[in-house]
């Protein structure tokens, strides 16, 4: 049946409304504070030891944040010191046991407000990465336990219910890595990855390439890989990353590109892929975001506008984020879905206390 005169697509709709999503975020931005000289401030993990961890003694806590850093740093002690003790039961008789680092947590929660035809729903997912730092079971052997993705998509992480990893990490050749392990499921998968990641600078522009070869049973063989550019100017970023991952069985190709504009006092320095291209390496700041997605070829599947505030909550270890969106997919005639995302990220990457020694980020 044709449309009557006058009357728009439904692709012609979608497109304008996508024009003025991507406006208005422009606006937003527009009214966000002038750059300044200064890079963003750098969101770094502990390298301290755990020996340090030991030997700082808490502040006695008399308010409400007091409390708050106190939980933190209880439960940043108590993985610590799990770990050191862990470790050092496997250094040789008679031989001083190697100085233990801290081994750095993130936990990430992040929830999505969507209405749709269905109506309006919730979705959340938590998240959290590990690396746990073990110098006397063996020489640069890291065992990791997380609930990131595999592959290292750069998809909304509500969208994504990933069963927990854990596994050992080997590098025996710079700038690679080798993952062997099991997930976590009623009937447990093992897996295996070789990674490949590497950054390069040249002038103001920095470059992160990856590509990964994986397999885990029941899933069979895959390969992901990615390409994201990165251009600052004082405080302010432009960002373009392309990912793709195929896998042998269904012989299906899944890509994304996204392209992120904002505004960084501080970023969180922490190279994973996904968490580059979809924008949560943000610690202070406003960015927009567009990423298209799809299958095979050049089919695209769904358009997606964003924009994300993160500021911290508390301390430097405490980061709240939300913003707008909306998003079209094929299967449902490229229908407008509004809403809005938010989450937070808690960094056991140190000590909250005392408080002197932590950044006080967007102030």
């Amino acid at each position: 049946m044709g449309l009557r005169s006058g009357q728009r697509s439904p692709r012609r709709i979608a497109k304008s409304r996508w024009v003025g999503a991507f406006l208005l975020i422009q606006a937003l931005l527009s009214a966000w504070p002038t750059a300044e000289a200064e890079d963003p401030d750098q969101v770094h993990p502990s390298t301290g030891t755990v020996t340090e961890v030991r030997a700082v003694v808490g502040e006695i806590a008399d308010t409400f944040g007091g409390y708050v850093d106190r939980g933190h740093d209880w439960l940043y002690r108590r993985m610590q010191y799990l770990i050191e003790d862990f470790d050092t039961w496997f250094a040789e008789n008679g031989i001083t046991p190697i100085v233990v680092p801290v081994s750095p947590l993130r936990i990430d929660f992040d929830a999505e407000l969507l209405r749709n035809r269905g109506g309006i729903g919730l979705v959340s997912a938590r998240n959290f990465d590990a690396s746990l730092r073990v110098p006397n079971l063996e020489h640069r052997l890291k065992i990791f336990i997380t609930s990131d993705d595999l592959k290292e998509a750069p998809v909304d992480p509500s969208q994504e219910q990933n069963p927990i990893r854990l596994g050992l990490r080997f590098t025996p050749i710079t700038h690679i890595d080798f993952e062997f392990g099991a997930r976590a499921k009623i009937l447990p998968t093992a897996f295996g990855t070789v990674r490949w990641a590497q950054q390069a600078t040249l002038g103001s522009l920095h470059f992160y390439p990856f590509a990964k070869v994986y397999a885990e049973t029941g899933s069979g063989l895959g390969v992901s890989g990615g390409f994201a550019a990165e251009h600052w100017s004082g405080r302010w970023v432009v960002r373009s990353s392309s990912y793709a991952d195929w896998v042998r069985d269904t012989a299906q190709t899944d890509w994304t590109q996204t392209f992120i504009v904002g505004y960084a006092r501080a970023v969180i320095q922490e190279r994973r892929y996904d968490r580059l291209a979809d924008g949560h390496d943000l610690a202070c700041g406003l960015v927009a975001k567009l990423a298209v997605s799809g299958v095979r070829d050049s089919r695209v599947s769904q358009y997606e506008v964003s924009a994300l505030l993160k500021r911290p909550l508390h301390g430097g270890w405490l980061f709240g984020y939300f913003g707008p969106m909306v998003r079209w997919n094929r299967p449902y005639d490229w229908h407008p879905d509004v809403g809005v995302w938010l989450g937070f990220d808690a960094l056991f990457w140190q000590l909250a206390s005392p408080a002197s020694e932590v950044a006080a980020y967007c102030q």
